[in-house]
């Protein structure tokens, strides 16, 4: 399967930073999520 960098629209972006926060309140280390999808 081919995969792509994601293109995120505004709502989709503050998910997946709301999700990295999400992670640094929980394990006290920063993690950066990179988001992949599935080329159509």
């Amino acid at each position: 399967m081919d995969y792509k960098i994601a293109d995120l629209n505004q709502k989709q972006y503050n998910a997946v930073k709301r999700a990295e926060e999400l992670i640094k309140e929980e394990t006290g280390k920063d993690f950066v999520m990179i988001a992949w999808e599935k080329e159509k």
